[in-house]
């Protein structure tokens, strides 16, 4: 199989048998239609220990290690969302892999409301404001930051609200007003950033990364693009929705204009949609100003509206909107719950208690894995020798097996006295089994100590078994073997080049601004400007300082087929009504004017959870990055390969 590349969460990462089990927590949203009181949320873990006694759901039933112990197992805990979201720092890096995006978006890092504040479920507004404040301004800050900043403690909050947190605490404020769609896409055509407040019911499912909240909510909108028609290309904004987990990959998508343009308007009064907006530092941005822009009426909030103010003077509070024009009604949501009764896996963290030599015990499975010594048994004749003391090895104990993300497991364990270690593994039940080893490590004070850290790949609900080792010569460490099943995930991912003799050319409307393929169809391949036979080409795109030409009707002068990725894949436990699967040159796509280029990047749907889907007709000399994604969660890319076609 193809290695996944980037592992990037989707839904429920795993279920670690033997230290963690992990529950899908998938957060839902409400909307508030005013300031009444209500509970405070607290920190909710993305995953929690399935077994865990105080897991809704979990079985008691014990899961132990495979190989079987001399004593009774040990329950191992699993860690503190703080405790894994440093290791996972730690061992895998602060931020996610990501794939090459050609589109240039998103130009901020995208910033989840889900931030662990008490107020992380009603601060999708504020949230959005933040990543508002990174464009504008370049201000680091967060959703539970601005909640402090302003004088909303209750519920959802409205952009009257984010302007006064950002006014005290960065001494900036954005212009805010009721946009019709037209507006709203000449400023972000000219470059603008903007937060829109909307009816997410208005958003088709398959988009929603909350399925079942159909209430009042606020994203960041980053870009717009104006599609074409001739290849049916929707007009489509680039979304940041709060609700994503950009910690776990999430870096927003596009969305067609015309649901974006419903989600606002549902919310503006049916032909305007209330926004916030600003303009990146450089260059002079646009006046936006004329009767169609409304102001936002004051709800009690601080914050004002239009120009900056300047230093030491609260904003003026706006005018009164148009009496056509709803009051403003804040989104709020709710924080990520923990589903009952759904759990990816049957019972609770076990480690078995047993001492055996290092590194060969893996060799006493039947039928033993590779590399294991092979051969007759030695025989010995008994005489008197003098019998070497060996120095024990160094004590090495497993901490914890833990993740945050999918196709991924983390193992912590000590090693005493320090000394070079490492962990090996493999499938439970695989034929034949085939060891691996780490592909990262590193190492973090935790709980006092020292605990080295290893990265393991894995594939989702695949049972492995594990040991960690340390030492060398004769002296040397480990820890008992130990199993841990994954849960949610990809199980198979596989991208291989094929060439198709005789294509069918046709495309459809899809979800984004890229060439969406229709089902058992291709697109006209795009061909090098050199390789057209003198014909003009009134659709040019450089990639790399090398010219295509994209019109859809030429075709090169000696036809050399159509080449594909033919894709493979399998999920397991991810809430998808159907995946995409796309195709982005690894090189940036211009136009002759300098222009971003979308007509290069290829998509194809399939269904989920496992099927096969061709993309292409890949051009001849492009590389070409391949993602999986499911459609409409929260999560990042689940897996992706490179490939280049000659």
């Amino acid at each position: 199989m193809t290695k996944v590349v980037a592992f990037l969460p989707k839904l429920a990462v795993f279920g670690v048998m033997v230290v963690v089990g992990f529950i899908v927590s998938s957060a839902v949203v409400q909307a508030f239609q005013d300031r009444s009181p209500r509970s405070a949320t607290t920190e909710v873990p993305d995953y929690l220990l399935a077994g865990a006694p105080d897991t809704p759901g979990a079985s008691a039933e014990p899961i132990a290690f495979n190989v079987e112990p001399s004593g009774s197992p040990e329950t191992l805990e699993s860690l503190a969302p703080a405790d894994l979201t440093a290791a996972a720092d730690t061992v895998l890096g602060a931020e996610p892999a990501v794939y090459k995006n050609p589109s240039g978006f998103p130009r901020i890092p995208p910033i989840s409301q889900f931030d662990g504040g008490p107020f992380q479920g009603a601060n999708c507004t504020l949230t959005s404001g933040a990543m508002l404040a990174r464009l504008g301004y370049g201000v680091v800050t967060s959703g539970t930051t601005l909640r402090g900043l302003q004088d909303d403690q209750e519920g959802g909050t409205d952009l009257n609200d984010l302007n006064q947190a950002l006014w005290r605490g960065y001494g900036v404020s954005f212009p805010t007003g009721y946009l019709r769609p037209e507006q709203l896409k000449n400023l972000l055509a000219k470059g603008y950033g903007t937060v829109i407040q909307g009816d997410y019911s208005k958003i088709p499912r398959a988009l929603r990364l909350q399925k079942d909240f159909l209430g009042g909510h606020a994203i960041f909108l980053d870009g717009y693009y104006p599609g074409n028609p001739a290849k049916d290309i929707p007009e489509a904004y680039y979304v940041i929705d709060p609700l994503g987990r950009p910690h776990s990959g999430y870096e927003g998508d596009w969305w067609p204009a015309s649901v974006v343009d419903d989600f606002g308007t549902a919310f503006g009064g049916g032909d305007h949609i209330p926004a916030m907006w600003a303009y990146p530092p450089g260059g002079v941005p646009p006046e936006v100003v004329g009767p169609d822009v409304l102001p936002i009426p004051h709800g009690g909030g601080g914050g004002g509206g239009g120009a900056t103010p300047e230093p030491g003077v609260t904003p003026d509070p706006g005018e009164s909107a148009s009496p056509s024009v709803p009051p403003v009604i804040e989104p709020g949501d709710l924080p990520p719950v923990t589903p009952s009764g759904d759990t990816p896996l049957d019972g609770g963290p076990f480690l078995g208690v047993f001492d055996l030599l290092p590194v060969l015990e893996i060799c006493l499975g039947d039928p033993p894995p590779p590399g294991c010594p092979t051969g007759v048994e030695a025989t010995f004749q008994y005489a008197p020798v003098t019998v070497l003391e060996i120095p024990p090895g160094p004590t090495v104990t497993v901490v914890f097996v833990d993740s945050d993300r999918p196709n991924i497991a983390i193992v912590g364990f000590t090693v005493d006295p320090p000394t070079p270690a490492t962990v090996h593994y493999w499938q439970h039940d695989g034929t034949p089994a085939s060891v691996l080893g780490p592909s990262a490590m590193s190492s973090m004070t935790l709980f006092g100590t020292t605990i080295q850290l290893a990265e393991l790949d894995v594939l989702a609900s695949t049972t492995y078994d594990f040991q960690a080792t340390a030492g060398g010569g004769l002296s040397v460490g480990s820890s008992p073997v130990g199993q841990f099943t994954t849960g949610n995930g990809v199980e198979q991912f596989n991208v291989a080049l094929a060439q198709v003799d005789a294509p069918v050319f046709q495309l459809e409307a899809g979800l984004s601004p890229y060439l969406h393929l229709a089902p058992e169809a291709f697109a006209q391949p795009l061909v090098q400007l050199a390789d057209i036979g003198g014909s003009s080409c009134d659709d040019e795109i450089a990639f790399g300082g090398v010219g295509y030409c994209a019109d859809l009707d030429i075709v090169p002068a000696a036809d050399p087929g159509c080449t594909q990725a033919a894709v493979t894949y399998a999920l397991s436990g991810i809430d998808a009504d159907s995946v995409v699967v796309r195709a982005f040159p690894t090189e940036e796509g211009t136009t002759p004017d300098g222009d971003v280029s979308l007509e290069g990047v290829l998509e194809a749907g399939g269904p989920a959870p496992s099927g096969e889907v061709g993309v292409g007709c890949l051009a001849s000399g492009l590389s070409y990055h391949i993602v999986l994604d499911a459609v409409g969660d929260d999560r990042g890319i689940l897996a992706s390969a490179d490939v280049s076609v000659p």
